[in-house]
């Protein structure tokens, strides 16, 4: 009779473990994960190696908004997912100036989240954004490579929302 308990207390563990395990890997494939900042392209919002976490269903039930941090997978490194701040959105005129300015539809954008000397100039260009198009750019716009060499972005390569760093401690925040 002792064994029976102990083949049946570990079967009631054995479940419990695959059970936590589900359930873990279910919240990693479709409603949070870890990622790790690949690029200085996000500088100085977020640095080479901070690790965050992405909402995956942020923009399943939710739009986004100019100024999200954006994660997608990359058309132009397809082994690649970055992390971009949308600048454009579907239906929009953006265009970029000499002077380091961004309009849309004719109105400048103030972008409070940029250092004020890493704008830089862009090249005159002006995009019309398609019904599923966003434009992303990098905070750190001199090195960054963003929608301005390899086009707007498709709705569905965007995959989640970038919403808190969570390592190291001393960066620690919510974005």
């Amino acid at each position: 009779m002792g064994q029976k308990k102990i083949v049946k207390e570990f079967l009631g563990y054995l479940v419990v473990v695959i059970a936590a395990v589900a359930i873990s890997l279910t919240i990693r494939i479709f409603v949070f994960e870890p990622f790790i900042v690949p690029t200085p392209s996000m500088e100085p919002t977020l640095l080479v190696g901070d690790k965050v976490i992405v909402n995956k269903l942020a923009y399943r039930f939710g739009e986004i908004s100019r100024g999200d941090l954006v994660v997608f997978n990359s058309s132009a490194e397809p082994e690649k997912e970055l992390v971009k701040r949308a600048i454009g959105l579907p239906g929009e005129e953006v265009t970029l100036t000499n002077e380091g300015q961004i309009i849309i539809n004719g109105q400048p954008i103030e972008e409070t989240y940029l250092v004020h000397d890493n704008s830089g100039s862009y090249q005159n260009q002006t995009y019309k954004l398609g019904p599923d198009q966003y434009f992303v750019m990098g905070d750190n716009r001199k090195n960054s490579l963003d929608s301005r060499y390899f086009g707007p972005i498709l709705n569905t390569d965007i995959f989640g929302e970038l919403v808190i760093i969570y390592w190291p401690p001393s960066r620690i925040k919510h974005l």
